[in-house]
C-alpha cells in the first residue's frame, strides 16, 4: 500500500499552496504555457502533452517522459488546489501524447494515464502510461540542483502571445534567480519568454555535458504577455518544483515495481553482503529491464540497505543507461558477492558471456562492481578468457575466501562434458583475488577417471569446519531409484589453503526420498557457533486445495560433517510457491546469526504491473521466526 499523509497534514499543505498561489495568479484548474520559439525537430521529444478530462471539463498540461512508462508532471494538473492529490487512478480520464512536437502530425506515442504517484510536499507527480512509449528517449533527471545565475530552458504546449490553444511545442529561456529546498525561482530572459496556461508540469531543463537534463517541473507563473492575461501584466517570473535529489524516489516508482512484461522477480539475481560496511548484511538485486528504444540491453543493480529497524529503502545503485558499459545483457550474467579488495565492504562480481567467436571459441569475462559504501562503482573487467575458450554456459560460480588471506576469491564449477566412455567430467577452478583484481584461473580439482555430472550439481560456499577458510559444498542429484524414490547426496570440498581436498560425502538421503530438483540450497552460520551450516528451501508441491507447500530444512555443521536435516519451517496453510522464491543468506540484524531472505514473485497484477516482495526468516539460534515481509514493491515511500 502507498503511504498517505494525515488529513491534518493535507490541510496544512493545501493552505500553504493557496497562500503562495494567490499573489502569483495561479490557476489550479488548468496549466501554464511557454511563449518562446516553436520546436521543429525531435530535440524535445520527451515533452508530453496531457489532456485531462472530457467535454467542458477538459484542460491541458505538459510533462516530461522520465522513463519509458512514466511521465513527471505537476500534481496541480490533477487536483483542485485544496487537497493533496491521492495516489492511484487519475480522477479524470487523462491522455498523454509524447514525441509529437506538431500535434497535427501522427508521429510519437499516445496513451492513457492509468496511475498517479504524487510526491508528498511538492507540486509533483509521476504518471504511468498504459504501455511503454517505445522509440522515445526519456530525459535524464538531474542529480544536482540548479543554481542562481544558471540559464535554463522550459518546454510546453500552452498558450502563446497570440494563440489560445496552439498545436505546436514551444520553448523559452529563463534565468535562475534563486533556489529553495523544494523550488526554483526563475525569470524570462526576454519579455517573450514566459510560462502560460497549458505549461504546468512542463520540463525545466539545463544543458549538462552536452545533453539536456531535467532540473524542475513548471508549477506557478505570473503569465506576463500570455494570451488572455491582463495586458498590463509584464512579469515573467515563475516558480518550478525541484526534482534533483529525488533520484531514490523516482527510481523506486519507475523501476522497483518492475512493471513491464518480463520485468518481474524472475528477471532478478539476488545477492547478499555488507555492501556499506556497517556490520549488517544488505541485499542487492541485479535486475533485467526491457530493451531500450534503440534495442540496447537494460540492466540495473539495486541495493536494499538493512537498517536497525529491519526495513529497507531500495535505491538503484547502478544502471547501464546512465553509466558504462552502455549495454549490459542480464541474460549473459552470473553474479556472486564477496569482499574482493578487503576494504570491509562487499563487492559484486559477474561472470559475463561474450558468446562464441568466429573461430569457434567461447569468450567469457569477469567484471567487478566495487562497493563505495553509498553504492557501486561502474563495473570493470578483471579477467578475459582471451584467445582461450571458456564456455560461460558450462560455469557455476561461487565466492569465498578460499585461501584465508582476508580477500574473497571466486571458484567456478566447470562442465568439461562427456568423455568417450560416457563418463562426465567436471573441474573446479579458482580465481584468487590479489586485491586489485584476480590471478589467472587455476584448476584445483578434476573429477578425473570418475564420473561427476555438472548438470546434477548445486554448489554453495562456506567455512563448514570453522578453520577460517571457505570450503565448497555440492548438493548432488543421484537420480531416481528403481522404487521411484529420489536420492540426493551432500558433498564437501574442504579448502586446504592451497586448493581443495578430494570431495567427501557428508550426507545421503538413504532410503528416504529427497528430490534434488525441488531443492534450493544456501549457506550460513544459522546458530552462531562459528561453523557454516546449509539450509534448503524445499518444494513440497501443490496441494489438493491448489495451495503451494514449501519447507525450510537445515543441515547443521558439526565440524566434521553435517547433522541429519531438520525441518525448521513449513508454510502450512499459507500458500508459498517455491518456484517464485529466490533465497539468499546474511546476518541482516547483526546479532551474530545468519538469517535467510527470500525475493518472492507475486506475479502480474490486474493493472499490468508485477509485484515483488522481500521476506525475511530471522534466525533464533535453534530455529527461524515465521517469515516477515520487510519490503513490498507496491510500497512507494520517500
Amino acid at each position: 500500500m502507498l503511504r498517505r499523509r494525515s488529513v491534518r497534514s493535507r490541510r496544512l499543505a493545501a493552505l500553504a499552496v493557496v497562500a503562495v498561489a494567490a499573489p502569483l495568479a495561479l490557476s489550479t484548474t488548468s496549466g501554464h504555457a511557454v511563449t518562446g520559439p516553436v520546436v521543429t525537430d525531435n530535440s524535445y521529444a520527451f515533452t508530453a502533452r496531457l489532456v485531462i478530462g472530457e467535454g467542458d471539463s477538459m484542460r491541458a498540461c505538459s510533462g516530461a517522459l522520465v522513463d519509458t512508462r512514466w511521465i513527471m508532471t505537476a500534481a496541480s494538473c490533477f487536483g483542485n488546489g485544496l487537497t493533496e492529490l491521492n495516489p492511484g487512478k487519475p480522477p479524470l480520464k487523462t491522455v498523454a501524447t509524447v514525441g509529437r512536437a506538431d500535434l497535427t502530425a501522427t508521429t510519437g506515442y499516445v496513451s492513457d494515464i492509468v496511475e498517479l504517484v504524487p510526491r508528498p510536499g511538492r507540486d509533483l507527480v509521476l504518471a504511468r502510461l498504459a504501455a511503454p512509449a517505445t522509440g522515445i528517449a526519456p530525459v535524464p533527471v538531474s542529480t544536482t540542483p540548479a543554481a542562481a545565475g544558471d540559464t535554463v530552458t522550459t518546454a510546453g504546449y500552452g498558450r502563446t502571445r497570440t494563440e489560445w490553444a496552439p498545436l505546436q511545442l514551444h520553448t523559452a529561456t529563463f534565468g535562475v534567480d534563486g533556489v529553495t529546498d523544494s523550488t526554483i525561482n526563475i525569470t524570462g530572459r526576454t519579455s517573450d519568454d514566459a510560462i502560460c496556461k497549458g505549461d504546468t508540469g512542463g520540463p525545466l531543463l539545463r544543458q549538462q555535458n552536452g545533453r539536456l537534463e531535467l532540473v524542475g517541473i513548471n508549477s506557478r507563473s505570473w503569465q506576463g504577455g500570455c494570451f488572455g492575461t491582463d495586458p498590463a501584466e509584464t512579469r515573467t517570473n515563475a516558480i518550478d518544483t525541484r526534482v534533483d535529489g529525488l533520484g531514490p524516489w523516482t527510481a523506486l516508482v519507475t523501476g522497483a515495481r518492475w512493471g513491464q512484461a518480463g520485468e518481474n522477480a524472475d528477471a532478478s539475481q539476488e545477492l547478499s553482503g555488507d555492501f556499506d560496511g556497517d556490520g549488517r548484511t544488505d541485499t542487492a538485486v541485479l535486475h533485467k529491464y526491457a530493451p531500450t528504444a534503440s534495442g540496447a540491453n537494460h540492466t540495473a543493480l539495486w541495493k536494499f540497505t538493512s537498517t536497525a529497524s529491519g526495513t529497507y529503502n531500495p535505491v538503484r545503485a547502478w544502471d547501464n543507461l546512465s553509466s558504462s558499459p552502455a549495454s549490459w545483457n542480464w541474460d549473459a550474467s552470473k553474479s556472486v558477492a564477496g569482499d574482493f579488495n578487503a576494504d570491509g565492504r562487499t563487492d559484486i562480481a559477474v561472470l559475463y558471456n561474450n558468446g562464441r567467436q568466429a573461430d569457434g571459441t567461447y569468450r567469457t569475462t569477469l567484471w567487478t562492481f566495487a562497493s563505495n559504501g553509498a553504492g557501486f562503482d561502474a563495473p570493470v573487467v578483471r579477467w578475459n578468457s582471451g584467445t582461450g575458450s571458456w564456455n560461460w554456459d558450462r560455469s557455476k560460480p561461487v565466492a569465498g575466501d578460499f585461501n584465508g588471506d582476508g580477500r574473497a576469491d571466486i571458484a567456478v564449477f566447470y562442465n568439461n562434458g562427456q568423455r568417450a566412455d560416457g563418463a562426465n567430467e567436471t573441474t573446479l577452478w579458482t580465481f584468487a583475488s590479489n586485491g586489485a583484481g584476480f590471478d589467472a584461473p587455476v584448476v584445483r580439482w578434476n573429477s578425473g577417471t570418475g564420473s561427476w555430472n555438472w548438470d546434477r550439481s548445486k554448489p554453495v560456499a562456506g567455512d563448514f569446519n570453522g578453520d577460517g577458510r571457505v570450503d565448497i559444498a555440492v548438493f548432488y542429484n543421484n537420480g531416481q531409484r528403481a522404487d521411484g524414490t529420489n536420492e540426493t547426496t551432500l558433498w564437501t570440498f574442504a579448502s586446504n589453503g592451497a586448493g581443495f581436498d578430494a570431495p567427501v560425502v557428508r550426507w545421503n538421503s538413504g532410503t528416504g526420498s529427497w528430490n534434488w530438483d525441488r531443492s534450493k540450497p544456501v549457506a550460513g552460520d544459522f546458530n552462531g557457533d562459528g561453523k557454516v551450516d546449509i539450509a534448503v528451501l524445499y518444494n513440497n508441491g501443490q496441494q489438493t486445495d491448489q495451495s503451494y507447500r514449501t519447507t525450510l530444512w537445515t543441515f547443521t555443521s558439526n565440524g566434521t560433517g553435517f547433522d541429519t536435516p531438520v525441518a525448521k519451517w513449513n508454510s502450512g496453510t499459507l500458500s508459498w510457491n517455491w518456484d517464485r522464491s529466490k533465497p539468499t543468506t546474511g546476518d541482516f540484524n547483526a546479532d551474530g546469526r545468519t538469517d535467510i531472505a527470500v525475493l518472492y514473485n507475486n506475479g502480474q497484477q490486474t493493472d499490468g504491473t508485477y509485484r515483488t516482495g522481500l521476506w525475511r526468516f530471522t534466525s533464533t539460534g535453534t530455529a527461524f521466526a515465521s517469515p516477515v515481509r520487510i519490503w513490498d514493491s507496491n510500497d512507494i515511500a520517500d
